[in-house]
């Protein structure tokens, strides 16, 4: 391609109007959003009634969000200032054109964050089954916070391995993308991990609950010890708030795969501008952060109402129960 072909490939990018548009309300959503997502840290570190291993959790992945919010605003602030300020007095588009290193440079924080966020999903549900499988003695864990992180990073480097399986030094950049449009099959390969990766982990998530359910009714049946009912409670609880981040996900995710393969592996059909415009408006991050923030904290405390008026009233009844049969032991 000439350097003519490049620069006018160049300024219908800059100078389209959608991707302007997106890019702003991008820059808007993060700048509303940020703060909210530090508000609602600030509610997991204050409530004493999340387990340090879920707050670890829950605060890795609002972090995430912020990095990747934060990210956003130099990125998009970035390529707006050279649309709209750099372009008009430049003698051709051709000087806007990026680098690959700085494309890597303002990305890398960008995707990082993005597919840590994604990978809270198993990461919760490995955290969960730690305190299925240790319920008697969850609240002395300490630990497992470790593990569960551990198990985060890998995935995600493992998923970033693949989105810059193909990264190259040296050349320009039009837009600034780690999804390459033409490896189509390598990009399904790692949609198709991650899909999976969710659908196991939302599988085995519910499962727990059922057996988390099932515990309950037996040791409502049997008038197990009020310590272990409390435990269980308090796990379903938990389970209850955490199906929120869990489920919006893999709904932010299933889309993201099928809709960016769809894009990609088309891009020969639309042109530069419009394929740009597509693969970045469906990362639904930004999003996915407003309804994260608002309906955590509305399930947050519906939950804990409701947790709480139910524990107060089998507290009731167990006692009452309790000394029913003190009376008679002694009758």
């Amino acid at each position: 391609m000439n350097s003519s072909d490049a620069c006018y490939i160049m300024e219908s990018i800059a100078t389209y109007t959608p991707l302007r548009i997106l890019l702003s309300i991008f820059i808007i959503i993060a700048l509303i959003a940020i703060p909210l997502i530090m508000n609602v840290i600030r509610r997991i570190l204050r409530n004493p009634l999340y387990h340090l291993n879920t707050k670890v959790v829950l605060v890795a992945h609002a972090i995430a969000l912020v990095v990747h919010l934060s990210d956003r605003l130099v990125y998009h602030g970035s390529d707006l200032y050279r649309y709209l300020i750099i372009l008009p007095s430049s003698p051709s588009a051709c000087s806007i054109i990026s680098s690959s290193e700085r494309c890597f440079g303002l990305r890398l924080a960008f995707n990082c964050a993005m597919w840590f966020c994604v990978c809270t999903t198993p990461a919760l549900t490995l955290e969960r089954y730690f305190a299925t499988r240790k319920i008697c003695n969850y609240h002395s864990d300490k630990s497992s916070w470790v593990i569960v992180m551990g198990f985060q990073f890998f995935l995600t480097a493992f998923i970033l391995s693949f989105a810059y399986a193909k990264q190259t030094f040296g050349g320009t950049a039009y837009y600034c993308m780690a999804t390459n449009a033409t490896f189509p099959f390598h990009i399904l390969a790692a949609f198709i991990f991650v899909l999976t990766v969710q659908l196991i982990s939302i599988a085995f998530f519910k499962h727990l609950v059922r057996k988390n359910e099932n515990l309950r009714e037996e040791l409502q049946k049997s008038g197990g010890d009020l310590i272990r009912k409390y435990q269980v409670e308090e796990t379903l609880r938990a389970f209850r708030i955490l199906s929120l981040p869990v489920h919006l996900m893999f709904i932010f995710q299933f889309f993201y795969c099928f809709i960016s393969f769809f894009v990609v592996f088309f891009n020969p059909h639309f042109s530069r501008p419009l394929y740009f415009f597509l693969m970045e408006a469906n990362i639904y991050l930004p999003e996915y952060s407003l309804v994260f923030v608002f309906t955590f904290i509305r399930m947050e405390n519906q939950v804990s109402d409701s947790s709480s008026k139910e524990f107060k009233k089998n507290i009731q009844i167990d006692t009452a129960v309790y000394f029913e049969n003190y009376k008679k032991d002694w009758s």
